[in-house]
């Protein structure tokens, strides 16, 4: 029978094994690729440093998925010239992109645009081309508003996962998740 000072040197001995394998942050990044999938956002790299340290944190590139669903998602009742330009095949793009040496949510770089309405105008008469260029006005209001909410939600986002990720390590290397490991691969009985 193993007494308490044999258990805690085997969970001190063990404490890293859960983490010392490459990638055993994978399933936070899968749940967090399906979780920004469902809120129109598709993230194609994330990177992260960690934990406890000055520096520590997460970030993400990526770009708009599915922008309606981002919108009815994050802004239901705003941006009526984007969606007007959606209503006529016309994009809005959205953009995020990592730089620097450090990996947290103010380590990226944003870049928000659309297509014009002008251009969705086959043949515009003169009076059609003042509406269209006050409504490219508001329109480019809109996506300007816009990108300042993308820069504010996403990097939300990515303190989102940074914590999910935190969490994660916290729980691989807790006494319970090291000692499951120790018993599943029978480290106990060298002891």
């Amino acid at each position: 029978m193993m007494n308490s000072e044999q258990r805690d040197y085997l969970l001190e001995k063990h404490r890293y094994t859960n983490v010392e394998y490459d990638q055993w942050w994978d399933c936070v990044y899968e749940h967090f690729r399906e979780d920004m999938k469902a809120v129109g956002i598709n993230v194609t790299r994330m990177y992260f440093s960690g934990f406890y340290t000055q520096g520590s944190g997460a970030c993400f590139e990526g770009s708009f998925d599915n922008v309606r669903t981002y919108l009815d998602h994050h802004h239901k009742d705003q941006y009526p010239m984007i969606r007007k330009l959606l209503e006529h095949e016309g994009e809005v793009y959205a953009n995020c992109s990592h730089r620097g040496q450090y990996y947290h949510q103010n380590c990226t770089e944003f870049w928000v645009d659309s297509d014009t309405l002008t251009g969705m105008l086959p043949q515009p008469t003169e009076f059609h081309e003042t509406i269209a260029e006050q409504w490219q006005s508001q329109l480019e209001d809109e996506v300007s508003d816009l990108e300042k909410d993308v820069i504010e939600q996403w990097r939300t986002y990515m303190q989102d996962l940074y914590r999910n990720l935190e969490e994660e390590y916290d729980y691989l290397v807790s006494d319970e998740a090291v000692w499951e490991t120790i018993e599943a691969n029978g480290l106990e009985e060298a002891a």
